[in-house]
């Protein structure tokens, strides 16, 4: 959605969005959980959609204050304030997901989107005059949609499109298997996250603007909470697979469970955390107690085992989001990075005079920078989980302009 708006707004060209889940669900606010917008995302989303769009996304989240965490065998948190306004004039952003993407939405025609399809793609193909089509994986091997002269993949960590920009392919044939093609280019770190928005704010024990993290002794769950806008918390768990000493199977938390059973998953999570007997998670607990079943959101965490050496192809595709970088989660930084992508693609399609010669500038760009937060952002969720101190690089997540 942000791709689409910068390529419109910036650069003057129109898109064409292909999502396959159902229309319903592409309009529903309350779908996924939240982000954090920093500084940096917030001067992304100015550059896209202008003083208004970000100024709606600061008014219809809640602007952070500070960080309390609690760390094992510390009897006190640990309150780390945020400087973000202060260094920066911006500030840090908890937002809705489903909101952001409304957002976004406003700014495009409602023909932009086309709903209820996507989920097959297997490849593409070059049409003599250059256009391209999109080619899906059915037996009839038929075409979708009209000729367009470039594909931005923006599909998240499963990205078909990663794997044809990483081995130089147009096209995934019927008799491969394509999930284990995919999975190829993504390393899976051993956890599961689950996490949801309830309408409701914090209590007044709560510091104002504050989030919440409480990490389990042996690094085995993290909880999460915090504000998301007026009238709503978010919560995330994260949960390491169990590792036998003994034979060094690994079990993965839910495996038992039918990921589509919400209601199953739900239980299960709370059986976990009241297992803890730890006074400390109650908040997240009470969060996950009070969840809608069917609005929770859970993932395995992944990371891409590489980022680039090019996020394009041929002048023909052009990896941004997860497909380009996913990384550790641990700074939060997934969503300021897409948004940076959306703004950088669409500056370099508007200033350079060919769409090869964009796609090589913005591979070049966003390849060095997502290359040192990935680094950065696993290094600070391994320690983290020890319960070691963590370096501090906001100052230079923050710096990024446009310009």
């Amino acid at each position: 959605m942000a791709t689409a708006a910068a390529l419109q707004n910036i650069a003057g060209i129109s898109s064409q969005i292909l999502d396959k889940i159902t229309h319903e669900d592409f309009h529903n606010v309350h779908t996924g959980a939240g982000l954090q917008i920093g500084p940096n995302g917030l001067r992304a989303l100015k550059k896209i959609g202008g003083e208004e769009l970000m100024q709606k996304c600061i008014d219809s989240g809640t602007v952070l204050k500070g960080n309390s965490m609690l760390f094992p065998g510390m009897p006190e948190p640990m309150l780390i304030p945020d400087s973000a306004e202060e260094d920066t004039g911006l500030p840090q952003v908890f937002v809705r997901w489903g909101v952001l993407r409304k957002m976004l939405a406003d700014q495009l025609s409602p023909s932009f989107v086309c709903t209820g399809t996507g989920g097959d793609i297997c490849g593409y193909m070059v049409n003599e005059d250059g256009s391209i089509k999109l080619a899906t994986s059915k037996d009839d091997d038929s075409i979708i949609h009209d000729e367009a002269n470039l594909i931005v993949s923006a599909e998240g960590i499963s990205s078909t499109f990663r794997y044809l920009v990483n081995s130089n392919n147009e096209m995934i044939n019927h008799n491969e298997d394509k999930a284990s093609l995919i999975e190829k280019y993504v390393k899976d770190t051993g956890r599961i996250n689950i996490k949801a928005i309830v309408p409701r704010d914090l209590d007044e024990s709560f510091l104002p603007g504050y989030t919440y993290a409480w990490f389990a002794p042996d690094g085995g769950i993290a909880c999460f909470a915090g504000p998301a806008g007026c009238g709503h918390t978010y919560w995330a768990i994260s949960v390491a697979d169990v590792v036998d000493k003994e034979n060094g199977v690994s079990s993965q938390f839910l495996s038992e469970v039918d990921i589509n059973d919400f209601s199953a998953i739900k239980s299960t999570l709370l059986s976990k955390l009241r297992g803890l007997d730890a006074a400390a998670c109650q908040f997240a607990i009470d969060l996950v107690d009070e969840s809608v079943p069917d609005r929770m959101y859970i993932s395995r965490s992944k990371e891409a085992i590489d980022i680039g050496p090019s996020l394009q192809k041929d002048g023909k595709v052009v990896l941004v989001g997860d497909s380009a970088h996913a990384m550790s989660g641990s700074y939060g930084q997934n969503p300021n990075f897409a948004l940076e992508d959306a703004a950088v693609l669409a500056c370099c399609l508007r200033d350079n005079h060919s769409v090869q010669s964009a796609l090589e500038s913005y591979s070049e760009q966003r390849v060095s920078r997502c290359k040192e937060m990935q680094q950065r952002s696993a290094e600070r969720s391994a320690k983290a989980m020890k319960g070691e101190q963590v370096e501090d690089v906001s100052k230079w997540i923050f710096q990024w302009d446009i310009n």
